[in-house]
């Protein structure tokens, strides 16, 4: 089991985050109802993006409860069909078009808990183009993906997830992973026909079933 050591500081992952892209704007392309989103103070300070991964309004969502065996005081949630909605990234360097030269892409989602009992997802993407103007939009979004009854121990699974990829195309690049990552599926938008950097290059995270161990 992982146990989760963000009750009350940041992981190295997540500050890192947090320092690749200092005050970024976390936007939402397909905007969702999410009232966790609406009225949530992101950690420390971080901008918010809206989650799509509301278990009452996400295509499928859903939660089951175990009771953990022995004498210890604790239960298991298993969270099904959660996802961030779709975050671009702004604009940090060079011209809004990608122009067919990549964008090389770098992905870093990790899970913390804040608060005692909510579980969120930092978001990092970086997308950058394979040759001058070196085109560039890089960001960190924070979504809270669920917020729990009872104080969060830990989380029993992967909380960390890397991707990387180089875009070749202008359709819309997904991936899909095996069960035992954190993510199950990406959906990235790289290079378009026209300006995409900070207006339409992004993605969405789906993620794998995710154990909470609640006290």
């Amino acid at each position: 089991m992982n146990h989760i050591a963000l009750f009350r500081s940041f992981s190295p992952l997540a500050l890192a985050l947090l320092v690749a892209a200092p005050g970024c704007m976390a936007t939402d392309a397909d905007p969702q109802s999410d009232s966790f989103a609406e009225d949530a103070l992101a950690p420390d300070g971080a901008e918010l993006g809206s989650a799509a991964a509301d278990l009452a309004t996400d295509d499928g969502a859903a939660l089951s409860t175990a009771e953990s065996g022995g004498d210890a005081l604790v239960s298991t949630s298993t969270l099904v069909g959660l996802s961030t909605g779709f975050y671009v990234p702004p604009r940090v360097g060079g011209d809004a078009e990608f122009d067919g030269h990549g964008p090389s892409v770098s992905l870093q989602v990790e899970l913390s808990v804040f608060n005692g009992n909510e579980l969120w997802a930092a978001v990092y993407m970086d997308a950058l183009e394979t040759k001058s103007n070196w085109t560039h939009a890089a960001g960190t979004a924070w979504y809270r993906l669920y917020t729990s009854s009872s104080p969060i121990v830990g989380v029993d699974g992967p909380i960390s997830f890397n991707h990387t990829y180089t875009d070749t195309d202008h359709a819309h690049d997904i991936f899909t992973f095996a069960p035992d990552n954190l993510v199950n599926k990406l959906d990235y938008v790289g290079d378009t026909k026209g300006n995409e950097a900070g207006t339409e290059t992004g993605v969405r995270v789906y993620f794998n079933p995710i154990t909470l161990v609640t006290e």
